[in-house]
């Protein structure tokens, strides 16, 4: 079987990049080519989610500092997604966050998308990015936004079928593209993860990359106003940029940038509880908490409201605001969540090893349909 895969493009190793590892894997023996607008993946991100693979890439891969300065190409990634033309292949996948299902595909084999949100600066969060945008008010911008939401809309058009990764981004499918979709969430590596028998430390956990919408910073202001409280920063990222003017002066928070998976995972098992403020569609760092039998404090908003059992596995705050942190962390305290083994029982509900039967079943049938 000769396969496409296309994905927005390769850069850290987060979440989306583990979904791409995970479908790679299940196809790698079979006749895949792998596209991408760049990959600058290192060494051993290479081996593990491209399984040594080579990538086809865009005019971006040559773009001196282009891991740091991607954004700013938003409006020519549609043109040079759609010089992608997939020809003579059984099926196309493609995950997408941005612009991956923007290329042309022969429309007679199925074109199957795994969508983990539609664009979010068109869409629903088009006002956040917009405030933060010098040009958000203008009248280009606008412009802009219309046109890149046509576009988006026409380049759903020719997806197949879609698979949500969670049932908050399928209801945000049909709302921005009028199509249905199947929910399949994403693989969590569970079997990675593993209960921690000695008593716990005493400091909360804020774990992840480092970008504005993940909202670290509200979290080390929350802190802030817990001096007696220890909170420990694990991440990088562009977003990071004020950080260490923040953490001065208060010994209770302690950020220790980059850390390779075994002592990321040390710290989780170790910790009071996992803090994550964003809003996200999924949110797989979080039931990796939960896998260790950690508990977390997470938002009550999108896949959150999937992944955590209000007090059991954690507790869900319903606001992005130091005082909502605050108001966890003191729930947690007068009521803690102990019970390790059911904490991580529910995080074995998204396992990889049901991510790869329930994916691999769904494209089998979509191809035998679509024939």
């Amino acid at each position: 079987m000769k396969v496409a895969f296309v994905q927005d493009w390769f850069n850290a190793n987060g979440g989306a990049e583990k979904v791409a590892g995970e479908i790679i894997g299940l196809y790698k023996d079979e006749e895949l080519d792998i596209y991408a607008l760049f990959n600058k993946f290192s060494e051993s991100a290479t081996a593990s989610i491209l399984y040594n693979k080579p990538v086809h890439t865009s005019l971006l891969q040559y773009v001196p500092g282009i891991t740091k300065t991607y954004r700013k190409f938003l409006p020519v990634m549609p043109w040079l997604m759609g010089r992608f033309h997939l020809k003579g292949y059984d099926v196309v996948l493609s995950t997408s966050h941005a612009v991956a299902k923007g290329f042309h595909s022969d429309p007679r084999i199925p074109n199957i998308c795994y969508c983990h949100t539609p664009l979010r600066p068109i869409w629903d969060m088009y006002d956040d990015y917009a405030a933060s945008h010098p040009m958000g008010k203008s009248f280009f911008y606008r412009k802009f936004v219309e046109w890149l939401r046509r576009w988006d809309r026409k380049s759903a058009e020719r997806v197949t079928h879609f698979i949500a990764n969670s049932e908050h981004i399928r209801q945000r499918i049909m709302k921005s593209y009028g199509r249905d979709s199947v929910v399949i969430y994403p693989p969590v590596r569970t079997g990675k993860f593993s209960l921690n028998a000695a008593p716990r430390k005493d400091y909360y956990m804020c774990p992840g990359r480092f970008v504005p919408y993940k909202k670290i910073d509200m979290v080390i202001r929350a802190f802030q106003q817990m001096p007696d409280k220890r909170l420990v920063l694990i991440g990088e990222g562009w977003g990071a940029s004020g950080f260490d003017e923040l953490i001065k002066d208060h010994p209770n928070i302690e950020w220790l940038g980059y850390r390779d998976d075994e002592e990321m995972i040390r710290y989780m098992q170790e910790a009071r509880a996992c803090i994550f403020a964003a809003k996200e569609d999924f949110g797989i760092m979080c039931v990796e908490a939960q896998a260790c039998g950690t508990p977390v404090l997470a938002l009550d908003y999108g896949g959150y409201r999937e992944t955590v059992v209000d007090g059991v596995s954690g507790y869900l705050f319903p606001e992005q605001s130091e005082q909502a942190v605050i108001d966890a962390v003191n729930r947690l305290e007068r009521q803690p969540l102990t019970d390790g083994e059911a904490i991580r029982a529910n995080a074995l509900r998204f396992s990889d090893d049901r991510f790869r039967k329930e994916f691999s079943d769904f494209v089998t049938k979509a191809m035998s349909e679509f024939r």
